[in-house]
């Protein structure tokens, strides 16, 4: 009886370590956060209103850059929408209460773009193969530096850019595939 209840209580030990082992690995490799204006990164809004009717607003952005590794020896995504490797930045106290200081609302909700003229945008890898790197990106738009119907969002003053860039890693950088959470690092650690 004894060696039947050993056998078993190996297999569930072996069963667990095994389904813990099947979870992608990634690891954050280098984090970076600025504040741009580069239509090259960003795009441009088209104006199609107005005297200015053709020309291009470029909006000015706090943009994240990130490069993740593989560590696993598993390939960690699918590429199918919803299945790949998606990253999302989630402010603590502090830096929420900076955006809605500085903007008037949380830059980091979807949601609170509504009405502005101006949004946020991502790039990144779906996939990543073990031992594979990949560069993602994050920017969350901040207004435009001159006035017009189309955009009412203004860039705010250097001064408030400052404080937002400041406090813009007192956050988590929360990795997910297929819904599910497979990485939380505090970006406080990668502070420069």
């Amino acid at each position: 009886m004894r060696k039947c209840f050993l056998f078993i209580s190996l297999f569930f030990v072996l069963f667990f370590l095994n389904a813990c082992s099947s979870k992608p690995s990634l690891e954050l490799v280098d984090a970076k956060v600025d504040i741009v204006k580069d239509e090259n990164l960003l795009g441009a809004i088209g104006i199609t209103e107005g005297e200015k009717k053709g020309d291009k607003l470029i909006p000015t952005a706090l943009f994240y850059e990130f490069t993740i590794k593989n560590t696993g020896n598993k390939t960690a995504g699918i590429e199918e929408v919803d299945k790949g490797i998606e990253i999302k930045i989630e402010p603590k106290d502090k830096l929420k209460a900076v955006s809605e200081d500085v903007m008037g609302f949380n830059i980091y909700n979807p949601e609170d773009y509504n009405g502005s003229g101006v949004g946020f945008g991502h790039s990144f890898f779906s996939v990543l193969k073990p031992d594979e790197k990949g560069e993602y990106t994050l920017n969350y738009d901040l207004g435009v530096s001159e006035k017009n119907s189309q955009v009412p969002l203004l860039v705010p003053s250097k001064e408030e850019l400052e404080k937002l860039r400041e406090y813009a890693f007192d956050a988590f950088l929360v990795v997910t595939i297929e819904n599910e959470e497979i990485a939380r690092v505090d970006l406080n650690k990668y502070k420069n």
